[in-house]
């Protein structure tokens, strides 16, 4: 390497970035500053995993970090002119030296500019609406899953059959019509299905034999059904989550972040199915917007999986807003994580084999850990971290009238049912 190269005499590198942890923050107040160029500004802290690997660079090579925080809050983006906007843009035009802030490897910004090599491993997955516990008119078919209920709708009706074919050629008493045993078997049926006993007194052993045999199917089948209708109303029993890639797009759930970065990186034309589809229905939305919309609509939010299982985007998301949220348990993509400067830097072989020596020496890992333990939430980030997993042991719950809206709609059923039945009878007694 050139002696001029190691030895910068304090040549200034400007790094263009924004407030976004961990990989760089601002700070006003706290010291020591470094010189802003953004106009109206003067001096500002600055640190971040990314950050602090250049000021460490500048350290060992004797130049001077200034910082342009013109930029407030996107990467931008490359257009098909060679110009662009945002943190790329401004290194396009050479008004920075650094662009960094988990900047993925964007093919377009290649094409007209050069890259470092990696900085770390970045995921992008969202904090989804977390899972409501399932109340419902359905509870009360919940216990039996739909085959077991056509097996036991199927079992009563040879029940019915048996009991109306046993009543038919019963041989103690005078022959009854096809249509009373047919009614005999029906009301029988249904009378033992509910444990509810009947007048009708037999002499016949085949008919008893048949009655027997069917109360201890239906003595079993109640008894199963009541067992798993008290589970069912005493566990939570919880909706499924879009809390994974493939159910995000099953979903079809909207989810949204502050800039079209999110998905640049994503090729269309090598990405599977599932991940064109979750880019249909990504959207981009302001800050303001975003943390108004995590209180209460039903959207994904993009945050960011670092290396070592920090999150990144979060700030955006109120406390208030993570209780009806949950993180995915996978990432939607990843990608590793770059810095682009100007083609042709100079510095770059030289700042490549910092970042080698950097990735070596098992620093990056620490930087993570202490930068996110120094400015971020660790409650919050643990929090998040905990909502993967749904915390099932909330204690006694309440029953409410939804608890019991299928019992009652049931109820109502048979009194309708009941009241037919009656205004039938009335009706055909005045005709005969």
């Amino acid at each position: 390497m050139s002696k001029k190269l190691q030895n910068l005499q304090g040549r200034e590198v400007v790094i263009g970035i924004f407030d976004y942890k961990p990989f760089m923050l601002l700070d006003y107040e706290r010291q020591p500053t470094v010189s802003d160029r953004a106009e109206g500004k003067t001096e500002v802290f600055i640190d971040g995993t990314e950050v602090r690997l250049m000021m460490i660079f500048c350290k060992l090579y004797n130049c001077t970090v200034q910082v342009d925080t013109t930029e407030p809050s996107d990467w931008g983006d490359i257009y098909s002119n060679a110009t662009g906007y945002g943190l790329v843009g401004m290194v396009l035009d050479r008004r920075n030296d650094y662009g960094i802030g988990g900047m993925y490897l964007w093919y377009e910004a290649y094409q007209h500019m050069d890259m470092t090599h990696f900085l770390g491993r970045s995921g992008v997955t969202c904090l989804v609406p977390a899972p409501k516990r399932l109340i419902s008119w359905t509870l009360l078919l919940r216990p039996f899953q739909a085959i077991l209920w056509l097996c036991v709708m199927v079992c009563l009706l040879l029940e019915i059959l048996g009991l109306c074919l046993t009543r038919r050629w019963e041989q103690s008493m005078l022959p009854q019509t096809w249509i009373e045993c047919l009614r005999f078997g029906c009301v029988s049926t249904l009378k033992l299905f509910v444990n509810q006993s009947t007048s009708y007194v037999t002499t016949s052993n085949s008919l008893r034999t048949v009655l027997l045999a069917s109360y201890m199917i239906d003595i079993i089948l109640t008894t199963v059904y009541s067992g798993g209708l008290a589970a069912i109303l005493t566990l939570p029993t919880l909706e499924e989550a879009a809390d994974s890639r493939q159910r995000l797009y099953d979903h079809k759930l909207i989810w949204t972040g502050t800039s079209q970065a999110w998905i640049t990186t994503i090729d269309e034309r090598s990405a599977d199915p599932v991940l064109l589809g979750l880019m249909e229905h990504y959207r981009v939305f302001d800050a303001a917007l975003i943390t108004a919309y995590s209180r209460s609509e039903q959207m994904g939010f993009v945050v960011e999986r670092l290396q070592y299982g920090h999150l990144g985007n979060t700030e955006l998301i109120s406390n208030d807003s993570l209780e009806r949220l949950k993180l995915m348990v996978d990432d939607i993509y990843f990608a590793f994580t770059v810095a682009f400067v100007p083609r042709l830097w100079p510095h770059l072989n030289a700042y490549n084999d910092f970042i080698m020596a950097w990735h070596s020496s098992g620093l990056d890992k620490f930087w993570e850990w202490k930068i996110a333990a120094e400015y971020m939430n660790a409650h919050r980030q643990n929090r998040i971290v905990a909502s993967q997993k749904q915390n099932l042991e909330i204690g006694p719950v309440q029953l409410g009238f939804d608890n019991i809206i299928g019992l009652i709609m049931l109820w109502c059923f048979g009194l309708i049912c009941s009241l037919l039945a009656f205004v039938g009878e009335i009706w055909h007694h005045k005709q005969f």
